[in-house]
C-alpha cells in the first residue's frame, strides 16, 4: 500500500490570506502584539506552533503558558469563523478535492494522511467549511510539533497504525508551497505539487517534475502520485536558494533557541546521542594542546563545554539561549576554571584575547552577512598560534541559512595570509577543521 499525505491550507483549500489575516488579528486582539513580521519564511519554525513560540520570545521574552495557547487558538478560530460568515468563497475547496479525496479512499492501493502547520482547530474548521469531509483519516498537526518535518513523520506512524501496515511501499507529500518542498527534501518523500502562475514557477525552479493546478482530472492526479520522485540531493541548495532571497535570510535569532529549549531541554539529543558522544571525542582529540584561554561559541547545555574544561586553564562559553545557560551552568559547576555569558555573535564580541576558539555546531545559523562579521571578530581576536577549531554538520537542514560546509569553505578563503590549515577530518555527517594563527 502507498501513502498520501495532504498539506490543507492552499493545496486542499484556497486558505492562505485568510489564514494569514486572522492568525495576525489573534495576536493583536489577544495579547496586544502588532507589527508581526509576516514573512513567516524567515521563522525557524513555519509552523502555527512555531511561529508563536518565536513570536511570545521576541515580543514577551518567553515562551507561552498552555492557557494562552489555548485563548490564541480559541480566538484564531473565531476570527476564521467570522470571515466565513462575511464571505465563504475564501475557505472553497481547490477545485475537484472533495471528489478526489472520496475517490482516492476507495481505491485499493493509497492509504490518506494529513500533515498540517496550522493547529487542528483551525484545520478543522477550514475543511469543515470547503465541504471537504476527511473522516477519522490520520492527522497530524502543529499540536503535535513544532517542525514540519515531525509532523509529517507523526501522520506517517498514525496512518501505519490506522492502515496496519509495517510500513507503505511508497510515500507521497502533496503541498502548495516551497516549505512543503523542503520537508519533502529533507525527510527524502517524494513530491506533487498544487500551484499554479508564480507558485508553479517556483515549484519547478526547485525541482518539482509532477506539479497540478486542481484536482479536477482526477486519473491526472493519481498518475502523477505514482510517478513522483524524490528530489535528488543536488537540488538541496537549489531548493534552498528558491525559498529566500540572500537579502531576506537572516540569522536564526535567540527567540528560535528559547522556544526549542522552552519546549524540549535537549531538542538535539546531545546527552543520549551516540553520533553527538562521538563527535565529541573527535574534537577534544583534535586539540594538540592544553589553552590558556579558550572560548566556545554556543555552549547550548554544556556537554561540550564540561569536556573541553579539561584542556583549557581558562574558558568562555558563551550562549544565546538563557535556558540553554542555565542547564550548563548547573553542569559545570564543579569547573571553576569556566565562565559563562550570554552574548550574541557578531552584534557583541569579547574584548580579549583567546588562543583557542571553538565554533561547533553554531556557524550555519549565521546569515553569510553575520558569518563575514564573525569571521572577523573571532580572528582579530585569536593570538598568534592559536588555534581554531571549527566541527559542523553537513547535511542538509532547512531551517538554517548556510550549511557546514559553507561555514568551513568561508574560514578557508582565510588561508594562508591570516590563518593555517592544520587538520582536516570528514566524516559521513560532519565535518572537522583545525586553523592555527599566522
Amino acid at each position: 500500500m502507498k501513502l498520501a499525505i495532504f498539506d490543507i491550507d492552499g493545496t486542499l483549500t484556497k486558505t492562505n490570506d485568510v489564514d494569514s489575516q486572522c492568525f495576525v488579528k489573534a495576536f493583536a486582539l489577544e495579547f496586544g502584539i502588532e507589527d508581526i513580521n509576516t514573512n513567516w519564511a524567515s521563522y525557524g519554525h513555519t509552523t502555527d506552533s512555531g511561529i508563536t513560540l518565536q513570536i511570545f520570545q521576541e515580543f514577551l521574552g518567553r515562551i507561552p503558558e498552555q492557557s494562552e495557547l489555548s485563548r490564541l487558538q480559541h480566538r484564531f478560530v473565531d476570527l476564521l469563523q467570522e470571515c466565513y460568515t462575511a464571505d465563504n468563497t475564501l475557505f472553497a475547496e481547490i477545485p475537484g478535492a472533495s471528489i478526489m479525496l472520496r475517490k482516492l479512499a476507495e481505491t485499493e492501493n493509497w492509504a490518506i494522511a494529513f500533515a498540517t502547520a496550522g493547529w487542528s482547530a483551525s484545520a478543522s474548521m477550514k475543511l469543515d467549511s470547503a465541504k471537504l469531509d476527511v473522516g477519522q483519516l490520520p492527522t497530524a498537526s502543529a499540536d503535535d510539533s513544532i517542525s514540519r518535518e515531525d509532523i509529517v513523520k507523526t501522520a506517517i506512524s498514525r496512518a501505519k497504525t490506522v492502515y496496519n501496515q509495517i510500513d507503505f511501499e511508497k510515500i507521497v507529500c502533496i503541498g502548495d508551497g516551497i516549505w512543503d518542498v523542503l520537508t519533502a527534501v529533507q525527510l527524502q518523500l517524494a513530491f506533487v505539487g498544487v500551484a499554479s502562475g508564480k507558485q508553479k514557477k517556483t515549484l519547478q525552479d526547485a525541482g518539482v517534475e509532477q506539479i497540478i493546478e486542481d484536482f479536477v482530472n482526477f486519473d491526472n492526479f493519481v498518475e502523477a502520485l505514482n510517478t513522483a520522485s524524490i528530489l535528488k540531493p543536488e537540488k538541496l541548495l537549489e531548493v534552498e536558494k528558491g525559498s529566500l532571497s540572500d537579502s531576506e535570510r537572516v540569522s536564526l535569532p535567540p527567540s528560535y533557541f528559547e522556544a526549542l529549549y522552552g519546549t524540549n531541554p535537549d531538542p538535539w539529543k546531545f546527552e543520549t546521542s551516540e553520533y553527538e558522544a562521538k563527535k565529541y571525542a573527535a574534537t577534544i582529540a583534535a586539540l594538540p594542546k592544553r589553552y590558556k584561554s579558550a572560548f566556545e561559541i554556543g555552549g547550548s547545555i554544556g556537554i561540550l563545554t564540561e569536556k573541553l574544561a579539561s584542556k583549557c586553564d581558562s574558558l568562555l562559553s558563551i550562549e544565546v539561549s538563557k535556558l540553554a545557560q542555565e542547564k550548563a551552568i548547573k553542569r559545570c559547576q564543579h569547573l571553576k576554571q569556566v565562565r559563562f555569558q550570554i552574548m550574541r555573535l557578531p552584534e557583541q564580541y569579547p574584548e580579549e584575547m583567546f588562543d583557542l576558539v571553538l565554533v561547533s555546531e553554531v556557524g550555519y545559523y549565521w546569515c553569510w552577512e553575520d558569518l563575514q562579521k564573525a569571521k572577523q571578530c573571532i580572528v582579530e581576536h585569536l593570538e598568534p598560534g592559536g588555534h581554531l577549531l571549527l566541527v559542523h554538520w553537513t547535511q542538509y537542514a532547512r531551517d538554517y541559512p548556510l550549511n557546514g560546509d559553507q561555514v568551513h569553505d568561508s574560514f578557508m578563503e582565510l588561508t594562508p595570509t591570516q590563518l593555517r590549515h592544520l587538520t582536516n577530518q570528514r566524516e559521513e555527517q560532519y565535518r572537522l577543521d583545525l586553523f592555527e594563527r599566522v
